[in-house]
């Protein structure tokens, strides 16, 4: 059923032809204009990559699925709507995510409302990647990288008097019977800017080649308001996001969202004071989270296959989140000076019930806190007129705390394991403080007007998260690792540590581009879990797991040593006036250094390749992705292998001349293949199509058309 070794040499022949399509247009002639030959994305500098979503026409309910465009990124996709950026083997937390330039923490343990799907794709202005090292500035805790999603909204005009602006649009899709359905309003002049926005986006399981995926259905509705005012040289902003999600499945999870509320306020202030740049923001947001491994799915069966009822659960979780961030930039010592101050204050809560009994009740995470301060200075200058220096400093204090947890209603000596590790988690020292220091060094050399390299070296730390530190029972709440197993965590693990090196090309002139990325990263104290020894916790792990025939392994978060190394680049080339290829390579490589494992949840060697025909109001786009098969599993997780596999999609927009109107459409999986997304999770569910423990599989062919309409 989920044999795709046919798949492999395909994957292998387009990963070497996007190789020759790098070399083949070196020689290239009759240069024409580069902005015709970027499709998916926008060249932005040397180290950023920008998805416009105009350009991208494929559906897609997660914002995060975008990220599979660009080199060296990728998702791991627990449900339709909880797609976690992976970028170079880190993934989660590793990352530095920025929601119109605020954070935002998940409302629940298990990573179901990831930051990007706080944008609805219709809402979505674009995505910005910043390649390789990310700068101090970007943010605290960028280890793994950071990531910016800007929503769409109102922008002020240079005329006093008042202009309408918006934009509607209304699609749907085959594979799921889902739709989706948006609207931005914009009042603006040179003063003043006002909007308002909606969207809405429901689906039913999706299909894919033998059967269905249950559940995958998703329910979402999302609004916003904003208001801006403008004078001279200061700029103020107020915004204020609902997000609501309501049921949603996550078969990758032990449970699926019934709803999460999401309140978000943030505002802003910029100016410009005896020419100093001064940007700040403050923001604040209140999720409240529910999930349940019942309502959209069978609950789990206990030994022998009888009492269903008794492992019905229910979770309810909370989060807080303040924080604010300022910096200045001026003209220091012949370049550009930042300094900058930023706080994340996050507090988190988790119960756990039986609606089947009313003693029941596990406090899996109280009262947590986690707060974040960071301090930076980074100075850019050029040193020559053929090089230019970016370096920076940050340093960053985390203060993590915990409250009393317990775990009542349990019986015999499920009772007093539990009990017992609730006591021993009681007596610690919750407390706990790191002082991180980050330190980025990059150079950037002009070997000619159409060639640059970049060299980059940095030190980036990060510390444990909430789950890592203070998940006390042996449970899945793990920020949506999704391999299917229980973990405990360790209250004094120590913050990861990461040597980063980076070797860039950027070689463009009008006709083609290429740009390729090699990186290492030496991580000290890498934090995944290791076979647990907490006899106590393995005892009530295993009493757990026989009740249900679980073949779940008990693991424990500690640090490890690890390294991530690999290769990525993008390419483009013009044919001629109307035609162009473009596409993307990315490998990377995640192995332990003490025991030579691999790292969980790492995407192979994988290659999308594009050929487009653009006239001026309509272009159609051939495109396939490949990946290599996975074999590269963490022993430690029994992660499991998959076949490697190629997909076709075709897609292509029409614009209606003088109208206003866009209409875009496609089909996705062209030729119906069963596949399994190598990052896409394994299935939790008891369902007919989908035996339990198996990778999920990736959607059928789906045809998709989508009307927009801006004014």
């Amino acid at each position: 059923m989920y044999n795709n070794t046919k798949f492999k040499n395909a994957a292998e022949y387009l990963i070497l032809f996007s190789l020759l399509c790098v070399a083949g247009p070196v020689n290239a002639e009759h240069p024409t204009s580069l902005s015709e030959i970027v499709v998916s994305g926008e060249y932005s500098g040397f180290d950023k990559y920008i998805l416009n979503p105009d350009l991208i026409n494929a559906p897609a309910a997660d914002s995060a699925q975008l990220l599979k465009k660009v080199p060296g990124a990728n998702v791991n996709s627990n449900g339709t709507v909880t797609g976690i950026a992976q970028y170079r083997g880190m993934y989660g937390d590793r990352i530095n995510i920025l929601v119109d330039d605020i954070k935002i923490s998940s409302g629940g343990p298990n990573a179901m409302d990831t930051p990007i799907s706080y944008i609805p794709r219709a809402q979505l202005e674009n995505l910005e990647v910043i390649r390789g090292i990310a700068p101090v500035s970007s943010g605290n805790e960028t280890i793994g990288g950071t990531i910016r999603a800007t929503s769409t909204q109102s922008s002020f005009t240079k005329e006093q008097q008042f202009s309408l602006h918006g934009e509607a649009s209304a699609g749907g899709h085959s594979v799921n019977s889902g739709y989706d359905a948006s609207l931005l309003m914009s009042l603006a002049n040179q003063n003043h800017r006002m909007h308002v926005s909606g969207s809405r986006q429901d689906s039913d399981d999706y299909d894919f080649g033998d059967g269905e995926v249950t559940p995958s259905e998703h329910d979402r509705n999302s609004y916003e308001v904003g208001y801006g005012y403008k004078i001279e040289d200061h700029e103020f902003g107020l915004e204020y996001v609902r997000n609501d999600t309501n049921e949603s499945g996550t078969p990758a999870l032990p449970m699926d969202i019934i709803f999460i509320d999401a309140d978000i306020v943030r505002g802003t202030y910029k100016s410009r004071w005896n020419h100093v740049d001064i940007t700040s923001k403050v923001y604040w947001s209140q999720i409240d989270h529910k999930m349940s491994n019942f309502e959209l799915r069978l609950p789990p069966l206990t030994g022998g296959g009888a009492g269903p009822g008794t492992m019905q659960r229910f979770s309810l979780a909370d989060s807080e989140d303040v924080g604010y961030a300022i910096d200045a930039t001026m003209a220091f010592a012949g370049g550009k000076l930042k300094l900058g101050t930023d706080a994340h204050l996050a507090k988190h809560d988790a119960d756990i019930f039986n609606p089947m009994s009313a003693t029941f009740l596990v406090k899996n995470y109280n009262d947590i806190e986690r707060d974040v301060f960071g301090v930076f200075g980074e100075w850019q200058r050029e040193l020559t007129s053929a090089w230019e220096m970016e370096l920076g400093l940050r340093y960053t204090r985390v203060n993590m705390d915990a409250g009393k947890v317990s775990a009542t209603g349990m019986a015999g000596m499920m009772a007093m394991n539990a009990n017992a590790l609730a006591t021993t988690f009681n007596n610690a020292d919750l407390s706990q403080e790191d002082d991180n220091i980050d330190v980025v060094l990059k150079l950037n050399h002009a070997l000619r007007k159409d060639t640059n390299i970049e060299i980059g070296f940095a030190r980036k730390m990060r510390s444990p998260t909430y789950q890592e530190r203070y998940l006390w029972l042996p449970l899945q709440s793990t920020g949506g690792l999704a391999d299917g197993n229980n973990y405990i965590g360790d209250i004094n693990l120590d913050s990861e540590v990461a040597y980063q090196f980076e070797l860039g090309l950027d070689w463009r002139n009008k006709r083609t581009y290429f740009a390729p990325r090699a990186f290492y990263h030496h991580v000290d104290d890498y934090i995944q879990g290791i076979d647990a020894t907490n006899t106590i916790a393995r005892a009530f792990h295993t009493m757990a797991t026989g009740m249900t025939g679980s073949s779940a392994k008990l693991l424990q978060f500690a640090n490890v040593d690890a390294r991530l190394y690999g290769i990525d680049a993008d390419f483009g080339y013009h044919i001629n006036d109307f035609w162009h290829v473009d596409g993307a390579v990315s490998y990377v490589k995640g192995e332990r250094r003490d025991n030579g494992d691999n790292l969980y949840r790492i995407s192979p060697a994988n290659a999308r390749l594009g050929l487009t025909y653009q006239r001026k109001i309509w272009s159609a786009t051939v495109e396939t992705n490949a990946y290599l098969e996975k074999d590269d599993v963490s022993g430690v997780t029994n992660e499991l292998e998959t076949a490697g596999y190629a997909l076709l999609n075709i897609y292509g927009n029409y614009s209606i001349p003088d109208s206003g109107f866009t209409l875009v459409a496609g089909i996705d999986n062209v030729f119906d293949k069963n596949y399994a997304p190598h990052l896409g999770g394994v299935n939790r569910v008891r369902s007919v199509d989908v035996p339990v423990g198996v990778r999920i599989p990736g959607p059928g062919i789906n045809g998709h058309i989508n009307l927009v309409y801006k004014w």
